[in-house]
């Protein structure tokens, strides 16, 4: 195997765990905003609020674990890969402005780079494609147990962080 490629791919795979866990980080500061924002004014956020950081959460979750199967060479991070570019799309091409844009209008240049975000994440797909379908990633279930394992408790503690970092509006506002 290519050690450059190598190389190359588990720093990408690195920039989208750290991309994912930055972005739900950001999500959960907004959503606490929101919340204290909602309990000073005394007026609820409007759901399409919560559904949008929802939809972005789980889409974060998602590149955050096809980057740490890239980290670690499997080739799921292919599925997982082309799932997260699906998810990208599918809110920016069609939910967003079906949904959540009528709620609350997105800034333009925001949204424009969110766009070329999105590009950037289709052209790393298409790379991770090609070195799965290329051989550069081996199959999962050929890798170390202890590896997978590793992965698993990783993958499950990020998805905990992520539910109790949006679970801050039932918290703001009440004593302790």
């Amino acid at each position: 195997m290519n050690i450059a490629l190598e190389a190359v791919l588990r720093a990408l795979g690195l920039f989208y765990v750290l991309s994912g866990v930055l972005v739900v980080r950001s999500l959960a500061v907004s959503a606490m905003a929101d919340a204290t924002y909602s309990a000073i004014v005394g007026t609820p956020t409007h759901p399409a609020e919560r559904a949008r950081e929802i939809w972005l959460a789980a889409g974060s979750v998602l590149i955050g674990v096809g980057g740490l199967a890239l980290v670690l060479l499997l080739d799921v991070a292919a599925v997982l890969f082309i799932l997260g570019a699906i998810q990208q799309l599918a809110y920016l091409g069609f939910i967003a402005p079906r949904y959540f844009d009528p709620h609350d209008e997105p800034d333009a240049g925001g949204r424009a780079k969110t766009w070329n975000a999105a590009i950037v994440y289709v052209v790393a797909t298409a790379l991770v494609v090609a070195a799965a379908r290329g051989g550069v990633l081996r199959p999962w279930f050929d890798a170390p147990v202890w590896l997978l394992v590793g992965a698993g408790v990783a993958i499950v503690a990020g998805v905990v962080w992520t539910v109790r970092a949006l679970s801050v509006r039932g918290s703001v506002g009440k004593a302790e």
